[in-house]
């Protein structure tokens, strides 16, 4: 069960093209993307390892991210919501339900509660992936509280954290964690790892973070990108636009650069011809949930 597509993944019939190759990933290191035609960002073109290497592993735990790392990706994305009593946890829906043995909403759950649930059963994972899998793969997986994973991972990635939830509280609890960490010291102006970046589809969630953490790089998540939203953004000081890939086009991604704007996409989903569309638009980089697939795919065009 993955998301939008319970009981498949990358396979599922019907949603991938009929020429589309379909490999296992690799264990390599990162390889060198070969050069683009169209370059209309200051960035190299980057995988963004979403929730971790999350078509292989249960999304946002340590074997996600572990994973991803030993795949050879330095740049990962995750979510971030607050407990009933204000810890920061790592969960990308509003509730439990679909991530872990339990029911009920993030906010309406202690993290006493949330340390003791599993948040690797759900996940059955694909038979020829890199990861394990069956419904017993994971059995010691857990819910990690952004604490716990910028401890982890200090100095060894480049994060796109982003703020999930409405939550008022959730950018100055997280900004005490990053400080914390040392991560507000690190890289932020690109993709660069160690480093970091802050997203969110809540512009009121940016409008707070940035005021808190101005010297760390902020990028808005959108369906599309209109005038309206590249005002809004380059008023706020933001240092992306983050739109769907699947919506994006070529006068959208070049009058966002033009405003001084990286543009990265999201929603790339189990397609292909998604990805491979997102990498010629020009684009600085993109999520995906199989960074190694998406590795080979992005080196045979």
């Amino acid at each position: 069960m993955y998301g939008l597509f319970p009981g498949c993944r990358l396979h599922c019939a019907g949603y991938l093209s009929r020429n589309a190759r379909i490999r296992t990933p690799r264990r390599t290191p990162s390889i060198k993307l070969p050069s683009r035609t169209t370059n209309l960002s200051n960035n190299d073109f980057t995988l963004i390892a979403h929730r971790g290497a999350s078509y292989d592993a249960p999304e946002n735990t340590f074997e996600s991210f572990d994973l991803a790392l030993e795949l050879g990706f330095d740049n990962f994305e995750t979510d971030v919501q607050l407990t009933s009593d204000g810890t920061a946890v790592l969960v990308h829906d509003d509730t439990l339900d679909r991530t872990t043995d339990a029911t009920g909403l993030v906010a309406e759950t202690s993290i006493a509660k949330i340390k003791s649930l599993n948040a690797g059963l759900w996940f059955e994972g694909p038979a020829d992936g890199a990861g394990a899998h069956g419904p017993l793969a994971y059995p010691e997986a857990f819910v990690p509280t952004l604490d716990e994973f910028l401890e982890r991972y200090t100095g060894r990635v480049h994060v796109h954290l982003e703020l999930k939830s409405t939550q008022p509280d959730l950018a100055a609890t997280s900004k005490k964690s990053l400080e914390q960490w040392g991560w507000l010291d690190q890289h932020t102006g690109d993709s660069i790892a160690p480093g970091l970046t802050i997203s969110s589809f809540r512009f009121e969630q940016l409008e707070r973070s940035i005021a808190l953490m101005p010297n760390i790089a902020h990028g808005w998540l959108l369906q599309k990108i209109d005038k309206a939203s590249l005002k809004a953004a380059v008023e706020l000081g933001l240092s992306g636009i983050y739109p769907n890939a699947g919506k994006v086009t070529q006068k959208q991604i070049t009058d966002a650069n033009e405003a001084g704007l990286v543009v990265r996409t999201w929603g790339i989903g189990d397609s292909e011809a998604v990805l491979r569309r997102a990498y010629r638009s020009g684009v600085a980089g993109t999520t995906v949930d199989w960074p190694a697939i998406a590795r080979d795919v992005i080196a045979s065009i």
